[in-house]
């Protein structure tokens, strides 16, 4: 069962997909766990454990007996049968408990019975080290709005407000185009090009304001970004006045066959901001549900008529 970002679901593919829920996918897997690693929407990847046979089963020829020993585990606070599980894996595994660094972190299933949490497929695990602010993307956000930008392979992205670069490492594998970033933040980019350099991507850095964009008009195929939601950073009022000369902006540089991925929760402002932008238009948005927040991913695109005029 892999947990991802509610709305984002139908976006794991290539995996032997049984089932969807809200803000999770069951899979079955055949063979080695690298296809799923490489995956990277997903938050958790956990085995689906209904009993104590399960259990023994999977430790051993299932997805648990890929787990390199001595497998150390931790047991959830209000888990089922915790007493008994313990005893399972500590008499008849072998196992040791380590909370704090563990293989296998056992949960309650909703459906009955036990979710093995797999550490090395832990999205913390799974994702480079990164240098973080209070608002960085998080990591699985921007896999997600790099999938919905349909990201190629010589397309040039940028990223106005790249605040530490997630968004700009999430992109690195499909776009060998240039990456550029930009924030008016110092701090921020001081970490962007950190995490940049420790995942070795070479990316465009810069300090600036996304309503001046240090780009030449029309050489940019992809727009991905986070905008200031008016909640940690800035305000309704400052973005009511950033949004439009941003959307400006964005609707100069993009290419006449571009696409821009804009993620935000002050929501009817971006809608209204856009219908007043001369060259874009909304093309469709999607609901993402995530550690209590509930923003859009906006998915824009340039007019016909600006189109047709280059």
């Amino acid at each position: 069962m892999l947990t991802t970002v509610g709305g984002a679901e139908d976006l794991i593919a290539g995996l032997d997909v049984v089932g969807r829920s809200d803000g999770a996918v069951t899979c079955r897997v055949d063979g080695p766990l690298r296809a799923l690693s490489e995956t990277r929407l997903y938050i958790t990847a956990a085995v689906q454990l209904v009993d104590a046979a399960a259990v023994l089963r999977s430790a051993e020829s299932g997805v648990l007996s890929a787990l390199e020993g001595p497998v150390r585990f931790r047991i959830a606070p209000g888990t089922p049968d915790a007493r008994a599980l313990w005893d399972l894996l500590v008499d008849k595994l072998g196992w040791a408990e380590d909370p704090s660094d563990w293989a296998v972190n056992f949960v309650a299933d909703p459906a009955g019975g036990w979710l093995g949490e797999i550490g090395p497929l832990h999205w913390s695990r799974n994702y480079p080290q990164l240098d973080r602010l209070p608002w960085s993307t998080k990591p699985v956000v921007a896999e997600v709005m790099i999938r919905l930008a349909k990201v190629g392979t010589e397309h040039h992205l940028l990223d106005p407000f790249c605040g530490t670069g997630t968004i700009l490492l999430a992109a690195h594998p499909f776009a060998y185009g240039r990456l550029i970033g930009s924030d008016r933040d110092e701090k921020a980019i001081e970490l962007a090009r950190a995490n940049l350099s420790r995942a070795g991507v070479r990316a465009e850095l810069s300090v600036g304001p996304a309503e001046k964009l240090a780009v030449a008009s029309g050489t940019i195929d992809r727009v991905v970004t986070n905008l200031p939601f008016g909640k940690l950073v800035g305000s309704h009022g400052d973005n009511a006045k950033l949004y439009p000369a941003a959307l400006k902006e964005i609707a100069r540089v993009l290419r006449p066959d571009g696409r821009a991925v804009l993620l935000t929760e002050d929501k009817r402002l971006l809608k209204d901001a856009v219908a007043r932008t001369p060259g874009l238009k909304l093309v469709r948005d999607r609901l993402l549900k995530y550690s209590g927040a509930t923003p859009t991913v906006f998915v824009l695109t340039p007019t016909r008529r600006r189109q047709n005029a280059r």
